[in-house]
């Protein structure tokens, strides 16, 4: 192939381009050719082309090196002139790698010392082993036991019949023992109060005595989860103290319905 160094002045007169691939006619202006799809080529002597510029041998405009047809007459390119030569491509800068010996400021990191597993022991064992002395503590903390926990519950659970009862109100209640009617229609045990009816003469007095201490030992067991969960509490410390207040009442009328009663017995007596 010749080569042909000087430019050409191309001058397009027609409104209609060839495709460069299958040399049919399309207007100007388009993207794809109408008949094979390929996109359309405009070249000038100044576009540049890193395989070169070759000239038609018929009109002289300036083609792809490998165009099969000219793009501005549409002849099939055998006999091409070659109009410029192929433009340098640039190599492609070959991507740095990070090598540590070359820079001075990365420090070597320190190395770290193994984990002792012998600090996970427990008793005299680990302090022979360790070398720690009778003072140090050798392992994670204790955990609190159950009278350091709070007393009371995530959430209040007073007033629900099915609900909570917190651990540290499950124990004897004097109050329900011994004044079981009146503690009861106060704290929420309404039920309680039926005990009434054990004192009226209607009942044999083996049956009442019977019945009066099995409701009262019973009470006095499970008073306070029924008091708990048949009245609404502001908080375990306020039920606390509430029925701390309903035990002093109840020792001091039945200490007192005691002494009189001795009093009493002795008027009657010496009378």
């Amino acid at each position: 192939m010749p080569d042909q160094p000087d430019k050409i002045d191309q001058t397009i007169d027609s409104d209609n381009v060839y495709c460069a691939h299958c040399g049919t006619e399309n207007a100007r202006g388009g993207y794809s050719c109408t008949r094979c799809g390929e996109r359309m080529l405009v070249v000038t002597t100044d576009t540049p082309s890193p395989m070169g510029l070759v000239s038609c041998a018929r009109c002289g405009g300036a083609n792809f090196n490998r165009a099969v047809h000219c793009w501005v007459c549409g002849t099939e390119m055998n006999d091409m002139v070659r109009i410029s030569p192929a433009t340098p491509v640039e190599p492609v800068p070959k991507a740095r790698t990070y090598e540590p010996e070359l820079n001075p400021i990365s420090v070597p990191a320190p190395a770290r010392e193994p984990k002792d597993d012998r600090a996970d022991l427990r008793g005299p064992a680990a302090d022979s082993i360790s070398g720690s002395g009778p003072g140090t503590s050798v392992g994670p903390a204790p955990v609190a036991n159950d009278a350091a926990m709070s007393e009371e519950p995530e959430t209040n659970t007073s007033g629900m019949k099915r609900g909570e009862v917190p651990r540290d109100i499950k124990r004897w209640n004097w109050a329900a023992f011994l004044m079981a009617p009146i503690w009861g229609i106060f704290s929420g045990v309404p039920i309680a109060a039926l005990m009434f009816a054990v004192y009226l003469p209607v009942f044999p007095s083996t049956l009442r005595f019977m019945t009066l201490m099995g409701a009262s030992l019973f009470l006095g067991f499970r008073g306070n989860e029924l008091a708990w969960r048949g009245k609404k509490w502001r908080s375990v410390k306020h039920f606390k103290s509430v029925q701390q207040r309903w035990v002093v009442w109840s020792i001091g009328l039945n200490l007192a319905g005691l002494v009189l009663l001795i009093l009493l017995t002795g008027s009657a007596a010496e009378g």
